[in-house]
């Protein structure tokens, strides 16, 4: 039997062939694989960074309401310097809130936030120039003095030689007592009468005038 040389070679080469082929496949094919498992997780954490960003703004926006209603409960008006305080954490804030913004953000999806941001804001300035509104004191009425009565009845009127006598009787003395008489000019009590105009009688008793009809 004749061998050819070199015929037993050619096998061989053409294993090693299929293998090295084989091999740049498998590592291709993993390679692939890879790149869209990074590709993937990439886009996953585009989108939660994109998440943690709108969390973060909503998160602002809370707050900012929060502010907003705990100064209209506040029955006084915000000093200067606590407002300027305020609104200066508030800008520090936001603009920390921007500056971590992502870039794959579009200003789309930021303006509705934004201006949301900008109305609160907007509102807490207007808030703090709002003067308080001074409550209404009653002014007290001066009470009106009451008026003094004299501790006797007028009776009614006498006639005795030719001049008028106003008859009197003391408070609380039966009416069968015997009265008491007056002209003008004399007191009573601390009752003076200055005159007696008809029917009508006219004291007068630290500066309170006092008109009494006899009957």
């Amino acid at each position: 039997m004749t061998v050819i040389p070199g015929s037993s070679r050619r096998p061989r080469v053409t294993l090693m062939r299929v293998a090295t082929i084989t091999w740049v496949l498998l590592i291709s094919s993993g390679t692939v694989v890879n790149h869209v498992a990074l590709s993937n997780l990439a886009t996953q954490t585009s989108a939660s960074a994109q998440s943690a960003q709108v969390a973060a703004l909503e998160t602002r926006l809370a707050e900012l309401s929060q502010q907003i209603e705990a100064q209209r409960q506040q029955p006084d008006a915000l000093t200067t310097t606590r407002y300027e305080s305020e609104r200066q954490a508030i800008e520090q804030r936001v603009s920390a809130i921007e500056r971590s913004l992502d870039d794959r953000l579009t200003a789309d999806d930021l303006s509705p936030l934004l201006t949301r941001i900008e109305q609160l804001e907007s509102r807490l300035d207007k808030a703090a120039q709002t003067p308080p509104i001074p409550a209404r004191t009653r002014k007290s009425q001066p009470s009106k003095p009451r008026t003094a009565a004299p501790p006797f009845k007028v009776m009614g009127l006498e006639m005795r030689g030719g001049e008028r006598f106003l008859s009197i009787l003391p408070t609380g003395a039966p009416a069968a007592s015997r009265t008491g008489v007056l002209r003008p000019g004399e007191s009573e009590a601390g009752w003076r009468l200055e005159t007696i105009e008809d029917r009508t009688a006219v004291f007068q008793n630290n500066g309170q005038v006092l008109r009494v009809v006899a009957p």
